[in-house]
C-alpha cells in the first residue's frame, strides 16, 4: 500500500508539471538540475522563446474582421492577420488594385476623348455649315470635303419625299398625323448657316411623321445630344440621308448604301470608343473580383489559424506571483 501511494504521488507531481509549467526568466545563465521536476523541465526550454513571442504566435484572428477589412481595401485583411506570408499577399492584392484602377482611369479618359472626336466629326461647326445649300444639301463637288451629319438635310429629305416614302414602303396613305405635322418639321424653310442644324428642326413634328410613316421608319430619330442620337445616325440606313455623301434621290433600303464613306468612318470611330470603354469596364470587373478574392482568402486564413491555435501550448500569468506558466489547451469544435 505504501508503494502504491508513492507511485500515485509521483504521477500527480509529473502530471501537474506537464500541464502547468512555471515560466520564469529564460535568459538565466545556469541550467543546473535542482531536483525539482517542474524547474528542471523549465530549464530545458529554448532561450530564444519569450513571453511576447508566444503571445503573438497564439493570438487569434477574427475571420469576420479579416474578410471585412479586405472587402473594403484589398490586402487590409492580410495585414490584420499578420506574418511575412500575409504581408506578401497583401502587397499582391494592393498591386492588382492599383493597376486596375490606373487602367480604368486611363481608358475612360481615352474613351471620352474618342467620343468627343466622333461627336464633333458628326456635328461640324459654323464654318462647316456655310458649305450647305439653302435646302441643307451639300453641293456635289464639295461632298469629298464636307463630311458632317446635317439633321436639317435629313428632315428636308423626309418633307420632300414623304408621299413617295408612303407609297414605296407600304405606310398608310394620307395618314392624318403626317398631314398635321409635315409642314411643321422644318422651323426655318431654308437652311440658315448661322444656326446649328438641330435648332432648325421641330423634333416633335419630325418624330410624329416618322412614327406615322410605318414600315420605313423602324425608329424615331432621338433629339440632338442624346447618346442614342449619335448611335442611330450612323447605325440605321433610314437616317443615312443626313450625311453629306448620301444621294438624296434614294428612297428605299435597296438603294441606300449600307454605309457611306463618312458614315462608315464615323461608325468605326464610335466602335473604337466603345472598345476603349470596354477595357475600362473589364478593369472595373477586376477591381470588384480583387476585393472579394482578398476578403475570402483573409477570412479562410484567419479561420485556419484559429483552429490551429485551439490545440496549441499557450502562456498565462502565475496566480501566486510574478512570472508565467505554460498551459496545454485543447478545444473541441462542433
Amino acid at each position: 500500500m505504501k508503494h502504491f501511494m508513492m507511485i500515485f504521488f509521483m504521477f500527480a507531481v509529473v502530471a501537474n508539471a506537464q500541464s502547468k509549467i512555471p515560466y520564469q526568466d529564460v535568459n538565466q545563465s545556469s541550467r543546473k538540475l535542482t531536483g525539482i521536476l517542474s524547474k528542471d523541465l523549465l530549464s530545458s526550454q529554448p532561450e530564444s522563446l519569450s513571453h511576447k513571442d508566444s503571445l503573438e504566435i497564439l493570438e487569434t484572428r477574427s475571420s469576420l474582421k479579416a474578410g471585412f477589412f479586405s472587402l473594403i481595401i484589398p490586402g487590409a485583411g492580410q495585414i490584420y492577420n499578420g506574418g511575412t506570408g500575409n504581408y506578401i499577399k497583401a502587397a499582391g492584392f494592393l498591386a492588382i488594385e492599383a493597376a486596375a484602377i490606373a487602367v480604368d482611369i486611363i481608358y475612360i479618359n481615352k474613351g471620352n476623348t474618342k467620343t468627343n472626336f466622333f461627336q464633333n466629326y458628326a456635328d461640324g461647326n459654323s464654318t462647316d455649315w456655310n458649305s450647305y445649300n439653302a435646302n441643307g444639301y451639300v453641293p456635289y463637288n464639295s461632298q469629298s470635303q464636307i463630311h458632317y451629319y446635317n439633321v436639317y438635310k435629313y428632315a428636308q429629305w423626309v418633307v420632300n419625299n414623304y408621299q413617295q416614302l408612303e407609297s414605296i414602303n407600304g405606310a398608310t396613305g394620307n395618314d392624318p398625323t403626317i398631314k398635321q405635322n409635315i409642314n411643321n418639321v422644318l422651323i426655318t424653310k431654308t437652311f440658315d448657316p448661322s444656326k446649328a442644324p438641330w435648332l432648325q428642326v421641330n423634333w416633335y413634328a419630325l418624330n410624329q411623321v416618322e412614327l406615322a410613316m410605318g414600315g420605313y421608319f423602324s425608329h424615331q430619330l432621338p433629339a440632338y445630344g442624346q447618346q442614342q442620337y449619335y448611335e442611330l445616325i450612323g447605325k440605321y440606313p433610314q437616317f443615312r440621308e443626313g450625311w453629306s455623301d448620301e444621294n438624296p434621290a434614294y428612297l428605299t433600303y435597296d438603294q441606300l448604301h449600307s454605309d457611306t464613306n463618312w458614315s462608315g468612318y464615323y461608325m468605326d470611330q464610335r466602335g473604337l470608343a466603345n472598345n476603349l470603354y470596354g477595357v475600362a469596364g473589364t478593369a472595373v470587373g477586376v477591381i470588384i473580383a480583387n476585393h472579394f478574392l482578398s476578403a475570402i482568402e483573409a477570412a479562410i486564413w484567419a479561420h485556419g489559424h484559429n483552429k490551429a491555435i485551439q490545440t496549441s501550448v499557450g502562456v498565462s500569468p502565475l496566480p501566486q506571483g510574478p512570472g508565467y506558466q505554460t498551459e496545454f489547451r485543447v478545444a473541441v469544435n462542433f
